[in-house]
């Protein structure tokens, strides 16, 4: 039993290591302040009401603003990014999660005060789904502190890879199949999924040789994490 429990502790240990991301966005609380940046530059603090989805997408926001004016309603286009409190609940999940900061470099692109204080990162993007582009939606940064090169979105309707457990414990959860991804300069967030990883490789990321030599012909999702990690260093 004893060699049970160091395996697991140890199994763990190393995922947390080489967990790269934040923890998906899973509910937003009501009651703390959320933090938005409108594309014009005007910095508003407002409580959120309710969020309206499209494809699993926020395409508007009902919030009310922190000086007791009336609720209002803002798009993400006039959006350039906010900071969201999770809620209580999402919270939870992202208790073991949150400790994977050991593998974290501070890039210094976004205001670190907000994200040890446990808030997520959003921003407003153009998203292309199914080869169409989409209405401005507000996505969550799964790369908040190595993202100066190449940004990581989080797709809510993103399946799942198997998790793994020992002795009848879960002690990994699964990864998600699919992603947005949008590279510096760019305007318009791309979809990467698992089942198209290989082929989509060199179209993108080919302007960085050393990297694709490095993860090889056939690389594995499971060290797509590592690999955006890599990329942001090695590909400046």
């Amino acid at each position: 039993m004893k060699s049970i429990l160091t395996l697991t502790l140890a199994f763990v240990g190393f995922s947390m290591m080489a967990q790269t991301f934040a923890p998906s966005f899973h509910g937003f609380s009501r009651k703390k302040p959320t933090f938005i940046t409108l594309k014009n530059g005007e910095e508003i603090t407002v409580t959120i009401k309710n969020l309206k989805f499209k494809r699993g997408l926020i395409d508007e926001l009902k919030v009310a603003p922190v000086n007791g004016k009336k609720k209002i309603k803002i798009n993400p286009e006039d959006i350039d990014h906010m900071y969201v409190p999770p809620s209580a609940l999402a919270k939870v999940g992202q208790a073991l999660e949150a400790l994977n900061d050991v593998t974290k470099m501070r890039d210094g692109e976004l205001n670190s005060k907000h994200l040890d204080n446990g808030y997520l990162y959003m921003e407003s993007s153009n998203v292309q789904v199914k080869k169409k582009k989409q209405q401005y939606c507000m996505l969550q940064l799964m790369n908040p502190t190595f993202s100066s090169e190449i940004k990581i979105f989080n797709d809510p309707f993103a399946g799942e890879t198997a998790s793994v457990g020992v002795a009848g414990l879960t002690v990994a959860g699964g990864l998600d199949k699919s992603y947005y991804i949008k590279k510096k300069g760019e305007d318009l967030a791309r979809k990467i999924k698992k089942k198209e990883y290989k082929n989509d490789m060199t179209e993108l990321f080919g302007e960085c040789p050393e990297l694709i030599k490095k993860y090889g012909v056939n690389p594995k999702w499971s060290e797509f994490e590592m690999f955006i990690y890599d990329y942001s260093i090695m590909c400046k």
